[in-house]
């Protein structure tokens, strides 16, 4: 860590707005790097190496999993956007599409999207969330969706995943403390996720309890700075 982001991760620690300012700076500064390891070790997967993508959205990360062959399996909950994934990839075989939200437990839920979703699907379906409801309002969109378990998910699989990345608005902080409870990450692992602690400042305290979990403890590489 450079001298910049040493200062920018005192100042985090500072209470009130002046901390949340300075997480922010900080974050971003990490995420760069996040986001530039994450496309190497992509580029490095190959035939025989299982990914996972949670919260696969269009699939444009995910394209880039897939590229070298490696077993990909995309989970994306909202219908309309599945539809496009599932054309879009119709001719791949090595990729395994879900429909399904990514939680701790099995189930269902409802899936919310902003109202704005009717005039622009592509980027508004990157805001549909089973774990907040900060789009409730005038025209949103509420679709019920499968919810699948985390650990059935890893446990169905041949082998462990190499890599996972983890876009889910909300519930990756519920995936995570499933994942650390029940020491799910192997060594193998590597594990980019996008918190959304700025949707909902009151989880914050979650979200660095995560971060300190995968900076000392967990098994594997796990980067909360991705997104």
């Amino acid at each position: 860590m450079g001298a910049v982001e040493q200062v920018f991760a005192i100042g985090a620690d500072l209470p009130g707005y002046p901390g949340a300012v300075f997480y922010r700076k900080f974050k971003r500064r990490l995420q760069r790097r996040a986001e530039a390891r994450f496309a190497e070790l992509s580029r490095a997967l190959g035939p025989g190496d299982i990914a996972l993508d949670f919260g696969a959205n269009m699939g444009d990360l995910m394209a880039l999993l897939a590229a070298n062959g490696s077993s990909v399996h995309a989970y994306e909950p909202e219908p309309e956007t599945f539809a496009l994934l599932s054309a879009r990839f119709a001719d791949a075989a090595n990729i395994h599409l879900h429909q399904a939200a990514v939680f701790d437990r099995e189930g269902t839920a409802e899936l919310i999207l902003p109202a704005s979703f009717r005039e622009k699907p592509r980027s508004a379906s990157k805001a549909a969330s089973i774990a907040h409801d900060r789009y409730l309002g005038p025209g949103h969109i509420a679709h019920s969706v499968r919810m699948r378990d985390i650990r059935a998910i890893l446990r169905a699989l041949p082998k462990p995943p190499v890599l996972i990345k983890m876009d889910i608005e909300g519930a990756e902080l519920a995936v995570l403390e499933a994942m650390r409870q029940d020491g799910l990450v192997g060594p193998e692992m590597a594990i980019f996720v996008e918190t959304h602690e700025r949707l909902d400042p009151a989880s914050l305290p979650r979200v660095r309890a995560l971060q300190n979990w995968a900076r000392s403890e967990a098994a594997g590489y796990v980067n909360l700075h991705w997104g």
